[in-house]
């Protein structure tokens, strides 16, 4: 039982107030984090920033997704049954535990904020977050320490890869088409989803991912060319936005889950159309509403 020593001894100095505190910080690398940071980060602060995070988070964890399942490594949890870590804790860490998809989509997000941010405080909170939110992942017998190292590690590849990758394209002297952005958003996905359509399993994981993908890249691309929406506003404006956008976005995401039919197509679909309202829908009724010109 030595492979769970470290859980045991996180497991020992465990209290149910200790372990409210890490569910709060550990959904830090949540999904519903992301959904709520990037929304308002596009909408309240800067477009380019909020549009980059959101591709380059969905990107390294489509990645993530695709590693647990070459790797299937089962949970900790699994693996010592005779942990006691409570139910809150353990669903916040299902399937394959190999790398950590919490530890790689917070280094992935933070590094890169970090980089575009450029301050020391900054970067020194980046750091202390990626770390903090990793060891919460192994105190919740989720992850074994090697999952989190390694999806850090990950993270911080994918973000040198990216920067790269933008800096390639920002020295193309020809501008690409409104058309094409939109081809290559919907064409790309498509393409990847239906090679993950090769296992069930893969295909529901990767569903929500490359639809959001899909639709922020549409989404990006058309308010670009068409809205050029201003994120400058005054504090209550700023306020309104982020609640009538979340508001509609949370109603968008429950209210088409309802009606469409069960699938990862569908899932897919749900997924682009939020991440659509996201980036071209609510600037479009932001600039109309509160009359703001370009």
């Amino acid at each position: 039982m030595t492979g769970s020593l470290v859980f045991e001894f996180f497991r020992s100095i465990a209290t149910p107030g200790l372990d409210k505190v890490v569910k709060v910080v550990t959904d830090l690398g949540s999904v519903s984090f992301y959904m709520i940071a990037i929304p308002i980060i596009y909408w309240c602060v800067n477009k380019s920033l909020g549009f980059s995070l959101g591709m380059i988070t969905s990107i390294s964890s489509y990645i993530n997704v695709g590693l647990k399942f070459i790797f299937k490594i089962p949970r900790p949890y699994v693996a010592y049954p005779h942990l006691d870590a409570p139910d809150y804790l353990l669903n916040t860490g299902t399937g394959w535990s190999f790398p950590s998809g919490h530890a790689q989509g917070t280094s992935t997000f933070w590094a890169y904020s970090a980089w575009q941010v450029k301050r020391a405080w900054f970067t020194a909170l980046s750091v202390i977050i990626v770390a903090v939110v990793g060891l919460t992942r192994v105190y919740a017998t989720v992850h074994y320490p090697t999952d989190v190292l390694v999806g850090t590690a990950l993270g911080l590849i994918i973000v040198q890869l990216y920067m790269y990758l933008e800096h390639i394209l920002a020295q193309r002297k020809t501008r690409i088409s409104v058309g094409t952005a939109v081809a290559a958003s919907i064409v790309i996905p498509g393409v990847a989803f239906a090679l993950s359509s090769i296992s069930f399993e893969l295909a529901r994981e990767s569903a929500s991912l490359l639809g959001f993908t899909m639709g922020l890249g549409v989404g990006y691309a058309l308010e670009k060319e068409y809205v050029k929406y201003d994120v400058r506003a005054c504090l209550l404006i700023q306020v309104v936005k982020v609640l009538w956008g979340l508001a509609v976005l949370m109603g968008i995401r429950y209210g088409l889950k309802a009606i469409l039919p069960e699938g990862s197509f569908w899932q897919m679909l749900r997924y682009a159309v939020m991440a659509l309202w996201g980036t071209y829908g609510a600037p479009l009724m932001f600039k109309a509403v509160f009359n703001r010109e370009a």
